[in-house]
């Protein structure tokens, strides 16, 4: 499925200055994972020039492994990192049973001991890690916000990148905004995301996204316990948002996602993972309430 053209607006009403959960700033964001899928750095700077970044100013690292590729954008007021995602036929590759084992955080990225991560998203992340964190601090030399965000795949590297600019580099980040992210992390790593940034991390799911759900939360070869972190935005089958944890327990209860069937139901089909559509859900929320609520989710009618 095509991906919607970009509108040049996509920053027109983003707020750098807040930490809240805030819809148009997660519309910018979803924008913005959506041109780290860029196919090349000139197209990209073309539509951040669009959307008002100076193209000095603008940065794409891709060290070259064809997966990993991130977009930094630096504003007067902010800075943005957004990281790409991967094709719905190339899930099943990064979840492959070897890809889902654990490693310690600080093992790949120094710091104090914070947990175990997917050793897969952050060998993946180390390969650029040292020129996107360059990239990064360079355009924060006014002391401007930093924004981290991602889909899919994109979105647990997001989740990685922000863990090492918190635990390793100690800088804030005022908002990390996922969409259809994998877990990352075992349950200490999850406290400690939710201890240090939780409030800041908007973790968007849209129905049944089945990618979400994966890696299993128990993955019993090696053992390996799995979980999610940040702040919950479910929308449901109707296009609702909601910020209650009894939505996602429902889906965790009526779809079965195990260890043995994964690999198998990445294969299919998963309409819900689709990026256009977590953004056209974002513009039909804003739509239905066009002032804009700072807030929490409103149902829609």
């Amino acid at each position: 499925m095509p991906n919607p053209p970009l509108p040049p607006d996509a920053f027109g009403k983003f707020n750098p200055n807040i930490t809240l959960w805030n819809p148009n700033n997660a519309r910018a964001l979803a924008y913005a994972s959506q041109l780290a899928y860029g196919p090349d750095p000139d197209t990209i700077t073309k539509q951040a020039v669009a959307w008002g970044f100076d193209p000095k100013r603008v940065t794409v690292i891709d060290p070259g492994n064809s997966v990993l590729q991130s977009v930094i954008l630096g504003g007067k007021d902010y800075v943005v990192l957004a990281f790409r995602g991967t094709r719905s036929d190339q899930m099943s590759d990064w979840l492959q049973d070897a890809e889902i084992a654990q490693v310690a955080f600080n093992s790949v990225f120094g710091g104090t001991d914070v947990g175990f991560v997917h050793d897969g998203f952050s060998e993946l992340l180390k390969d650029g890690w040292d020129d996107i964190y360059a990239a990064v601090d360079g355009f924060q030399q006014d002391g401007q916000t930093l924004w981290v965000t991602g889909h899919s795949l994109g979105g647990a590297l997001a989740v990685v990148a922000t863990a090492a600019l918190t635990f390793t580099k100690r800088e804030p980040v005022n908002g990390l905004y996922t969409f259809g992210q994998p877990r990352v992390g075992d349950p200490i790593f999850c406290s400690q995301c939710d201890s240090n940034f939780g409030d800041t991390m908007f973790r968007f799911v849209n129905n049944q996204d089945i990618v979400t759900r994966v890696p299993p939360r128990i993955v019993p070869i090696p053992p390996a316990f799995y979980g999610h972190s940040g702040q919950l935005r479910y929308f449901d089958a109707k296009g609702t948002l909601h910020s209650d944890d009894t939505w996602w327990n429902s889906f965790l209860l009526n779809v079965d996602v195990g260890f043995n069937n994964m690999e198998t139901m990445l294969e299919d089909p998963v309409e819900d993972h689709f990026l256009e559509n977590y953004i056209a859900l974002i513009e039909k929320y804003l739509a239905a309430n066009i002032e804009g609520v700072i807030g929490g989710p409103k149902p829609l009618a």
